[in-house]
């Protein structure tokens, strides 16, 4: 496992200006609005973020607990992260795996990646770490939150990628994989 991302600086060099994309599924709630969404904008040549959500029908404290359950995550997620280990509590010190793309070959291409975690216990965690300075350096802002919705919860996946000459690629690939995998935790809590 490599902590370096699948792809090369040519790859990556392609600007990219606001974008939102919004796929509505189905609606009965006050949360319809971001059902199912996802934008990406840049924010400047180095600074770029993308915001995705959807909304599960399960209570916040299911959603939480499919969330957080790292040592399972694998046999859902088909795709970025697929766990953590170490202390998983506000501060602590954890290794994510995480696959971004695939590689030559079209495996997964599976990453260790070390983070201080951001955790507040049934709401929210992520990081603020730097990125590689082979990958162009900067930060990664990366959240993931439930927030009740009646009794639906709205599942929020976002990052931001901050002071990276590549940030808007790295936004632009990240899109897609952050609706599947929001696509895939609906599925396995709701059923």
């Amino acid at each position: 496992m490599n902590r370096s991302f699948p792809f090369t600086s040519t790859a990556l060099a392609a600007p990219l200006l606001a974008i939102a994309f919004s796929t509505p599924l189905a609606a009965d709630t006050s949360c319809d609005a971001r059902l199912m969404s996802g934008s990406i904008a840049q924010l400047s040549p180095t600074h770029a973020t993308v915001d995705t959500s959807v909304l599960i029908n399960a209570n916040a404290i299911d959603v939480w607990a499919t969330l957080t359950d790292f040592d399972n995550m694998a046999s859902w997620s088909t795709g970025t992260l697929q766990g953590m280990i170490g202390d998983i509590q506000d501060g602590g010190s954890v290794t994510i795996t995480f696959i971004f793309g695939t590689d030559e070959n079209g495996e997964p291409n599976l990453m260790e990646i070390p983070h201080t975690l951001i955790y507040e216990e049934g709401r929210s965690f992520g990081w603020s770490d730097p990125f590689p300075e082979d990958n162009g350096g900067g930060h990664d802002n990366h959240v993931y939150r439930v927030e009740a919705c009646g009794d639906q919860t709205l599942f929020v996946q976002s990052d931001e990628v901050v002071d990276n000459p590549y940030a808007a690629n790295f936004v632009t690939q990240l899109l897609p994989m952050y609706q599947t995998f929001n696509a895939e935790l609906k599925a396995v809590v709701e059923n």
